[in-house]
């Protein structure tokens, strides 16, 4: 019965190693395979575990490095962030300084340094806030 539940552990790793794409939890998928083999070769449970927890640490220490290096870095800027720069329709005029904006298909509060009217194209400089700050 054990078996299956290596088998189990090991097809659960190797799916959230797909998932997530951190280069982790594959070596605990490997390690449960090994675990399973050991299970098939009638070693006992301890010797199981031992071989699961020794041949964990002993990959993710090997290859941290690596793993490092091929997993992606995550763009910590937010959403609004990411708009800086960026071209904007105005959609709605508020008052002369307060406006609403379309950019990137969504649309946002604003804040126009300068006069601006409905149609024209401004630019995104910056955030205050939850207003994007525009010219």
């Amino acid at each position: 019965m054990e078996i299956f539940i290596w088998i189990i552990l090991a097809i659960t790793f190797f799916l959230l190693e797909v998932l997530t794409g951190s280069f982790i939890l594959v070596w605990f998928g490997v390690s449960s395979t090994v675990a399973a083999i050991l299970n098939y070769f009638k070693f006992d449970f301890s010797t199981q575990f031992g071989a699961f927890i020794i041949i964990s640490v002993i990959l993710l220490v090997y290859t941290k490095k690596f793993a490092i290096k091929v997993t992606p870095e995550i763009n910590k800027k937010t959403t609004a962030e990411r708009l800086i720069g960026r071209n904007a329709k105005v959609i709605r005029k508020i008052d002369d300084e307060n406006i609403i904006v379309k950019v990137s298909g969504e649309e946002w509060s604003a804040y126009a340094k300068n006069n601006v009217n409905v149609g024209d194209t401004v630019k995104v400089c910056g955030i205050e806030s939850i207003k994007l700050i525009v010219k």
